[in-house]
């Protein structure tokens, strides 16, 4: 019978973290690379949500899900 790892959601949370900062950093050197074919606006749109999710997984790195 396996054992119930009690760890399992917190170690699933650390890796989706990890994917969507790997994911930021992709968007960001995009961004940086194709930052002629995008009018201004846009830039700043796109920039503000990558900051947004930048500033949300900041948040909870040091909190404590239950």
């Amino acid at each position: 019978m396996p054992r119930n790892d009690g760890n399992k959601a917190q170690k699933e949370d650390l890796q989706k973290r990890e994917l969507t900062l790997k994911n930021i950093r992709k968007n960001e050197k995009f961004i940086a690379e194709n930052a002629g074919e995008l009018t201004p606006h846009q830039l700043k749109d796109v920039k503000e949500h990558l900051a947004s999710k930048i500033k949300s997984l900041e948040e909870t790195e040091g909190t404590i899900k239950y």
